[in-house]
């Protein structure tokens, strides 16, 4: 069973390997251009912005942080909408231009989330960006690049079959698309366990020092 899975799993990769470097490229510019747009910023809303971090800082220090049952239920909530939002968009030709943008604006706000910490903290910025930001995302990206380029192969499909005159297999794929978008759900939700009970432990070795 398992040796089955990781064949097909390779076959899906080696099929759609020009969208998953497509997906990735994309994610990377999203963070580039986020890092890039925090230099652009007034002066105002930087200061604005930090009031809200040193704020969030001063609450890990005090351990007065929502509790962290409460912080992974609503991070699996967001993740869940994620996923279900790209497995909607993939249903249909209108939706992949939609995706795209849902995948740049995940890297964009962590290279926005991560630029913003560097300015104002340096080095001390980017160690707390690695503890705070860093582990759910490690799982989380690749999960949601998986499920980008899951709905933009199915969307293009779809197109594909208004103009093909041979019969796609729509019906095995749309199963194929829907039991992948399950396991990136299941991956997302282990992403926001970390997000909920480890990544407050790491922030409090570092927020002392900010």
């Amino acid at each position: 069973m398992a040796r089955r899975f990781k064949v097909h799993a390779t076959r899906y990769v080696q099929e759609h390997a020009k969208l998953y470097i497509y997906t990735i490229v994309l994610i990377f510019v999203g963070i580039i251009f986020g890092a890039i747009v925090v230099n652009a910023l007034a002066q105002d809303q930087k200061v604005e912005l930090y009031n809200q971090l040193h704020g969030f800082i001063t609450a890990v220090n005090d351990n007065q942080l929502a509790n962290s049952t409460i912080v992974t239920w609503d991070s699996i909530a967001k993740n869940l909408k994620m996923v279900g939002l790209i497995w909607i968009l993939g249903l249909s030709i209108i939706g992949l231009p939609l995706i795209v943008v849902l995948i740049f604006f995940k890297g964009f706000m962590i290279g926005f989330t991560v630029g913003f910490l560097v300015e104002q903290f340096s080095g001390k910025g980017l160690l707390f960006a690695i503890l705070a930001v860093f582990p759910q995302n490690l799982i989380a990206v690749p999960a949601l690049i998986v499920a980008g380029v899951a709905g933009i192969a199915f969307s293009l499909m779809l197109v594909r079959s208004r103009f093909s005159q041979r019969n796609l297999p729509i019906y095995h794929s749309f199963l194929t698309y829907s039991g992948l978008m399950l396991v990136v759900a299941v991956v997302l939700t282990i992403s926001s366990f970390i997000e909920g009970y480890i990544s407050p432990i790491l922030m409090k070795l570092v927020t002392p020092y900010l």
